[in-house]
């Protein structure tokens, strides 16, 4: 039990500690924009690479492989970092026409998106920890 609890704070620590850089430091959060999504799913993907891949690489506390989960939240931060939109050198009043009519259809893409990975993630990480 002492292994399984560890493990989770490492899960939990190494995922906040990925976030956290990409947040606040490059600023990059991903196509929401926020810092929850993006932890949420960066914290799903190292919980499916911890239950998934086999263990690889050194040991942590005799019981925690890190070199999947580390190497897995570092792509999938990467790869959410890419998707974040760029700043756009459009003039403000042609932004403001546009505006609505896009926030609309990229909350609902991007709404579905996230419960969509989110789903998949926790069917992985369910099966993962039943078989």
């Amino acid at each position: 039990m002492n292994g399984l609890i560890l493990g989770i704070i490492y899960l939990v620590s190494i995922t906040f500690l990925i976030t956290f850089f990409f947040t606040y430091l490059l600023k990059r959060r991903g196509p929401w924009r926020s810092f929850w999504p993006f932890f949420t799913i960066v914290l799903l993907s190292v919980f499916v690479a911890d239950t998934w891949v086999g263990p690889v690489g050194p040991i942590f506390f005799n019981h925690i492989y890190w070199g999947p989960p580390l190497t897995v939240g570092l792509l999938i931060a990467l790869l959410l970092a890419a998707t974040t939109p760029s700043p756009k050198t459009k003039s403000e009043l042609e932004l403001q026409k546009k505006e609505i009519t896009e926030n609309k259809k990229t909350t609902i893409t991007l709404g579905t998106f996230f419960w969509f990975l989110f789903a998949v993630m926790l069917m992985l990480i369910i099966a993962g920890s039943v078989f």
